[in-house]
């Protein structure tokens, strides 16, 4: 049995490299006056016209407490597949827990001069450098790829709905929802109204808790920011 767990553990930082910061990931949480002294000048550097600085913090806050390295808990489940009954719970790494299949879309984006640009060919000066080599336990680079592609989202969902006036608090609700419950909640949002119901669900949070926090925790960081 002892072999085993070995062999999974082995298995599972294979597939899920963060695993290898377990020793300190606990040791890397702050309090919201710390992330905004260690991070306030990137959040500041990558916000855009819809993702602001206070946001990307809010985030920060809530998905990891400011932990770079942020894992997910691992969790038992039946299965016939040995590897899968001792397992993380998900792909989530880092300070605001992209899973692996945003983070591959993330990576596509960055920010130039607060603006999303898309990744293109080495030669055009104008579009995004090494985006390969970004990675989510990077500040640096979680940040940067988070606003992007919270921004190119919003965007996208908002531009089926272009004769619809929406203000930058309903742009920023859209964005909290897209990063809980992902894209297609996200155009369900807009689509109602940017309305969400009592008791619904993304996963086993309620987001109306989730958004509630955000709210919060912005109000907290712009305090902290002097604004």
């Amino acid at each position: 049995m002892g072999g085993f767990f070995a062999v999974n553990l082995i298995y599972q930082v294979v597939r899920k490299p963060g695993e290898l910061f377990a020793p300190i990931s606990g040791s890397l949480s702050k309090t919201p006056p710390s992330i905004w002294q260690s991070y306030g000048a990137l959040f500041e550097k990558h916000s855009t016209s819809i993702i602001s600085p206070e946001l990307l913090a809010a985030l920060a806050q809530i998905e990891s407490d400011g932990n770079p390295v942020a894992r997910t808990y691992w969790r038992w489940q039946w299965s016939w597949n040995p590897f899968e009954i001792y397992r993380p719970a998900s792909s989530a790494l880092g300070m605001f827990q992209l899973t692996d299949g945003t983070f591959i879309e993330a990576r596509k984006y960055c920010i130039r001069d607060h603006t999303v640009v898309a990744d293109g060919p080495w030669h055009d000066l104008s579009s995004c450098w090494f985006n390969a080599f970004y990675t989510r336990t990077l500040p640096s680079h979680a940040v940067e790829m988070t606003a992007a592609y919270l921004h190119q989202s919003v965007v996208d969902i908002l531009a089926a709905r272009h004769a619809v006036k929406v203000s930058r608090a309903q742009k920023q609700k859209l964005a909290a929802v897209i990063h809980l419950c992902g894209l297609k909640r996200g155009e369900t949002f807009a689509a109602h109204g940017f309305r969400v119901a009592q008791d619904e669900l993304c996963g086993t949070h309620s987001l109306q808790r989730y958004l509630t926090q955000i709210d919060v925790m912005k109000k907290r960081f712009a305090q902290l920011a002097g604004n």
